[in-house]
């Protein structure tokens, strides 16, 4: 939203004016800085350290829960 838009004969139109005379625009950060690394695909599970691949959940009333190749 631009502050013209923020112009607009409404209550929240007006405190985000007022707001943006001190906060100003978003903050988004450097647009030069690179992406974060992604975490690889076949990470280990945190139990038994076997691939997640060799996984399967099961599905029950209350939650999904991880079932160990072991």
């Amino acid at each position: 939203m631009t502050l013209e838009q923020a112009h607009q004969p409404s209550f929240w139109g007006g405190v985000y004016a007022f707001l943006f005379r001190f906060l100003g625009p978003a903050d988004l950060g450097d647009p030069n800085e690179p992406p974060p690394a992604k975490i690889p695909v076949a990470a280990p599970c945190p139990r038994c350290h076997k691939p997640m691949a060799e996984h399967t959940y099961v599905d029950t009333p209350e939650r999904k829960r991880l079932r160990c190749p072991a």
